[in-house]
């Protein structure tokens, strides 16, 4: 029998990356999210959101989410993952607010999870600023580095 893996934690880090965008990863009992209040530096030249501000929120939402999943039929846990492909809709511009992102998992195998991802303004259940789908390749050992 395996034993089940810790919740994650509200101090989990993603490393530099993470500070330089700026978001925090928490947990409720709806399960990981992330939030980034929007600043002046995520803003294009048009004084809207720059698209690679959600993108890399539901990219970093769809890996992280897999982590301590189990993977079907193996007894295995999901401790690193890598994306494949990530498809992107954007669908409103934003200048302010907290930005929310959450995933859900629509399939886990043995190598590969797909993950439905979403960034939405100002509640988890707010406006969708934009939406993907996520295809991760997944590793039962982890990839972090120690720095």
């Amino acid at each position: 029998m395996t034993s089940q893996p810790p919740l994650p934690s509200a101090t989990y880090s993603h490393g530099p990356f993470q500070q330089l965008v700026g978001y925090d990863i928490l947990h409720n009992e709806r399960g990981l999210y992330f939030r980034l209040p929007i600043r002046r530096d995520h803003l294009n030249p048009h004084g809207v959101l720059h698209g690679g501000v959600p993108l890399t929120l539901l990219d970093a939402v769809g890996g992280r989410t897999l982590i301590d999943r189990p993977i079907p039929g193996s007894g295995q846990f999901i401790q690193s993952s890598v994306t494949v492909t990530l498809t992107v809709d954007f669908m409103r511009a934003v200048g302010t607010g907290i930005l929310f992102a959450s995933a859900t998992p629509d399939h886990i195998g043995k190598t590969v999870a797909y993950v439905s991802v979403k960034v939405t303004l100002d509640a988890l259940d707010g406006d969708i600023v934009s939406r993907g789908i996520g295809t991760y390749r997944i590793y039962t050992k982890s990839l972090v580095k120690a720095v």
